[in-house]
């Protein structure tokens, strides 16, 4: 089972319901895209849970009763992976959300990728 991808529907599932946290598994990626999230604004903050060992507790971000996170979508998948060149890395609705990708520097926003002129696998759409 794709650990990303599961984590992601609880994630969307929680905001669906306007949950304060939600709980999703731990792994080294998926610690680093939650860090993309806090910096790019679209999560208030995650920690190590204290009821699980293995999970990370995500507090949701809510805006006016309205969640930040409008939605978040797995791109490349265990079956079909998808990669981007550097000269043609996707743009989330015009710039207004964002494209997790990870490239041979590092789990890094399409910006920094665009900035840095890499490409790499492109992990989840969020917006």
């Amino acid at each position: 089972m794709d650990r990303l991808a599961n984590a992601f529907t609880k994630i969307r599932n929680a905001v669906a319901r306007k949950h304060p946290t939600v709980n999703v598994s731990k792994s080294v990626m998926m610690g680093e895209i939650l860090s993309i999230l806090k910096r790019e604004g679209y999560i208030v903050d995650f920690k190590d849970a204290d009821d699980e060992k293995f999970a990370y507790k995500i507090e949701l971000k809510y805006v006016k009763g309205k969640s930040v996170i409008q939605g978040i979508k797995r791109v490349s998948k265990l079956s079909r992976r998808v990669y981007a060149k550097a000269d043609a890395l996707p743009r989330v609705y015009n710039n207004y959300g964002i494209a997790i990708l990870t490239t041979s520097k590092g789990v890094m926003t399409d910006r920094e990728a665009r900035s840095l002129g890499v490409g790499g696998e492109v992990i989840c759409y969020v917006w």
